[in-house]
C-alpha cells in the first residue's frame, strides 16, 4: 500500500493553479513509497500483474513500437501499489481542492517510463519527446473541461531527463484546433502552430522525487528527451468532476478528424453497448476518490472530516 505525506493545501497554491494553469506541490510521497512504486513500474512493464486481467490498452509495450517511451494506461487495474496510490482519498482531496468540486472520479491513469538515452542517436533520443498538447483535445468525448491531472515524479526531474514543461496561462486560450498531439515529436513545429496571437512562456516543472504537479486539462504541455543514463518514471493520474458525461461523437471544428482520439477515446466503450450522449462516466471503471467511500475500507482507514482538518488546519 502507498501512503501519502498529507501536506496542508494553501489558497496561494490554488491561486497559482488558476493563474498559470498548473502548480507544483510539495513532496507528497516519501522515499520508501517511491521505491515501492518503482518496483510496481518494473513489474508492469514486464507483464507481471497482481490481478488476472489484461492492460486497458497497450499504447507502448516494453521494447515494442518505441524503445524510448513506454506507457500503460490504467495501471491501477494491474498493480496493487499503484491501485492504492490512484484511489487514495488524499489524492482525491487534492484534486477536489484544485478543481473546486465536491466529487472527484478517476478518468484514467498513466504509467510512463522514458528510457535512458545518454549514448543514443539524436533520432532515438527525440523518440521519447511528448508533443505540446492539451489533454482535453484528446478527451472531447467528455462533457467537462474542469478536468485536471496530477503528475508524480519518482526521481528528481528536470529538462535533462525529459521533465514536463508547461505553457504558462495557456489554459485560458480555450481549446486549440487539433491539439491532440501527444504523440507528435517535433516540439518546435508544434510551438509555431499553437503560439499564434499568444505570449508563449515555456516553464519547466523542476521536481524533486516525490514532488508533483497538478495541471488543468486545457494547459498546453509537453516534454523533451531523457538525455541521462537513468530511466525517468512518472505516475500520471487524470481526474474528472461529478456528473461528467459522454458528449457523443463530435465535430467541434468542422474539418476535425472524426477518427481522432478526441472523438473516439477508449473510455467510451467502458460505458457499454447502450451508451449514448448524456451517459455518465460513473461506473466501476471510473471510481470515486473523493469524497472517501466506505467500500474502499479494505485499502484505507480514513475519516473524511479528520482528513479535511489535517489538510486545512
Amino acid at each position: 500500500m502507498i501512503n501519502f505525506i498529507q501536506n496542508r493545501l494553501s489558497e496561494d497554491l490554488k491561486f497559482e493553479y488558476e493563474k498559470k494553469g498548473y502548480a507544483i506541490l510539495p513532496k507528497i510521497i516519501d522515499d520508501d513509497n517511491i521505491e515501492k512504486l518503482k518496483i510496481a513500474f518494473d513489474r508492469i512493464f514486464n507483464n507481471d500483474y497482481d490481478r488476472d486481467i489484461y492492460p486497458f490498452d497497450r499504447v507502448y509495450k516494453h521494447g515494442i513500437d518505441n524503445p524510448s517511451l513506454y506507457k500503460v494506461n490504467n495501471g491501477w487495474w494491474l498493480n496493487n501499489d499503484i491501485r492504492s496510490a490512484v484511489l487514495s482519498p488524499y489524492l482525491g482531496y487534492i484534486m477536489s481542492f484544485f478543481m473546486s468540486t465536491d466529487e472527484v472520479r478517476i478518468w484514467h491513469d498513466q504509467v510512463v517510463l522514458k528510457k535512458a538515452n545518454k549514448s543514443s542517436s539524436e533520432n532515438a533520443i527525440n523518440a521519447s519527446n511528448i508533443g505540446w498538447h492539451q489533454d482535453y483535445a484528446h478527451w472531447q468525448v467528455s462533457s467537462s473541461q474542469n478536468m485536471a491531472t496530477l503528475w508524480l515524479a519518482l526521481q528528481d526531474t528536470d529538462l535533462n531527463n525529459g521533465g514536463m514543461r508547461t505553457i504558462v496561462g495557456s489554459h485560458k486560450w480555450g481549446l486549440k484546433e487539433n491539439a491532440d498531439t501527444f504523440h507528435d515529436k517535433d516540439l518546435d513545429k508544434l510551438k509555431e502552430k499553437f503560439k499564434k496571437d499568444h505570449h508563449w512562456v515555456d516553464e519547466p516543472c523542476i521536481l524533486k522525487k516525490g514532488e508533483a504537479t497538478i495541471h488543468h486539462c486545457l494547459s498546453l504541455h509537453g516534454s523533451g528527451a531523457n538525455k541521462t543514463d537513468e530511466d525517468r518514471l512518472s505516475l500520471i493520474i487524470h481526474c474528472m468532476p461529478k456528473k461528467t458525461y459522454y458528449r457523443g461523437r463530435i465535430d467541434p471544428h468542422k474539418n476535425f478528424d472524426l477518427n481522432s482520439k478526441g472523438n473516439r477515446h477508449a473510455n467510451v466503450p467502458l460505458l457499454g453497448p447502450n451508451a449514448k450522449p448524456g451517459t455518465y462516466f460513473d461506473n466501476d471503471y471510473f471510481p470515486v476518490i473523493w469524497p472517501f467511500k466506505t467500500d474502499n475500507s479494505n485499502l484505507y482507514d480514513v475519516n473524511v472530516e479528520s482528513l479535511k482538518n489535517e489538510l486545512y488546519g
